[in-house]
């Protein structure tokens, strides 16, 4: 089953008898997981401890696979980071990364925040003790971390996409959570995103459901703001108004990117969809030129996550192409509650800081 039937499936958009079998077998694997999933969190809360690196370390994950607007978060995290003069690492797990060990959040992050250290390895512990001692990193971020407990962290952001909260209402494989809601419960603040692409009414009935699962969660309101056009290379540049726009992309929540396109009066003429995180080949540029020419495009667009895997290949292409940069934004007092929260873990960490976490002598801590 290859991800455009499974999607299918799981949405319901595919019926029939052979769909609803489907279906039914994939909610018995989910029962399976959910019994995995809670003995796995049972053990955490109540038998093993953390490992811990020393340093503040701040999580951004989410409930659900898919696009919640991490990466865009991570990236807010790091500058302010770097505004308090601390040195970030950012802890990947490295997903699909290609043989140089570099995933898209990865190559996206160095991009925008180039002194900011992108560690990408399943062990995360690992990891931040190398950005340590090589590195002298005085801060880290764990990214994509909810569910990776393995780790000590300090402050625990959970993203909620406004336009699909919960995964479809079902644990994976059946939906798209991988943990119930009841896990907002490890939570420090939730954050949702997409917030612009819903009714005030939806909006508030989420609120409502955060609240009766944790009171006290702080949740802040968010938006993917697009904030210009850049080359494959990340230089700002003037997306033209072609008469016919292909838009391409390997994300997972390709219609909410169709949505901030129409919102800029961009709406595209054709889509052409890759799997997330898919990794470009010279084949699949030829592809998407020869779309280009059957499909009388003008012009090209995509994401910034697609645009660093695109870059290396340097491809002569027909017609204007650009990514369109997109960055998280708070509304109301969201940013001034988030500072305030990074602002409460740093400060237990200024009284006493560890031996071993203090940069060596003449270290680089820019």
């Amino acid at each position: 089953m290859n991800e455009e039937s499974y999607f299918a499936i799981i949405t319901g958009r595919r019926q029939g008898p052979g769909a609803a079998l489907a279906r039914g077998g994939l909610l018995g694997l989910s029962a399976v997981y959910r019994c995995v999933t809670g003995v796995r969190n049972a053990w955490y809360d109540y038998c093993a401890a953390p490992k811990r690196l020393g340093i503040p370390v701040i999580s951004v994950g989410n409930l659900t696979v898919g696009g919640t607007g991490k990466t865009p978060m991570t990236i807010w995290l790091c500058r302010r980071l770097l505004e308090r003069g601390l040195k970030p690492a950012v802890l990947s797990r490295g997903y699909k990364a290609d043989e140089h060990g570099r995933a898209d959040e990865m190559l996206l992050i160095s991009r925008h925040c180039p002194r900011a250290v992108v560690v990408g390895h399943p062990n995360r512990y690992l990891a931040g003790r190398l950005a340590i001692e090589e590195y002298a990193v005085q801060t880290a971020v764990l990214d994509d971390g909810f569910q990776h407990r393995r780790l000590g962290r300090d402050l625990d952001l959970v993203l909620i996409d406004a336009v699909e909260p919960w995964g479809l209402g079902h644990l994976l494989p059946r939906g798209l959570l991988r943990e119930g809601p009841g896990g907002l419960r490890r939570a420090d603040a939730v954050i949702l995103t997409r917030c612009d692409q819903v009714d005030g009414e939806q909006l508030e009935a989420l609120h409502a459901r955060i609240r009766d699962l944790e009171p006290e969660l702080p949740v802040i309101r968010a938006v993917h703001e697009p904030t210009g056009f850049v080359t494959l290379l990340g230089r700002e540049t003037v997306m033209p108004e072609p008469a016919r726009l292909g838009c391409f992309a390997g994300i997972a929540r390709p219609e909410a990117f169709v949505r901030t396109l129409a919102g800029l009066d961009r709406a595209p003429a054709d889509t052409f969809w890759w799997p997330d995180h898919h990794r470009y080949t010279p084949a699949d540029a030829r592809e998407l030129i020869a779309w280009v020419a059957d499909a009388g495009l003008d012009a090209l667009v995509t994401t910034e996550k697609d645009a660093v895997k695109l870059a290396p290949l340097e491809i002569d292409w027909p017609v204007p192409i650009a990514a369109l940069r997109v960055e998280i934004a708070f509304w109301g007092r969201g940013d001034m509650i988030l500072a305030g929260l990074i602002d409460d873990v740093l400060a237990e960490y200024a009284d006493e800081r560890r031996p071993d976490t203090q940069p060596p002598a003449g270290a680089d801590t820019d």
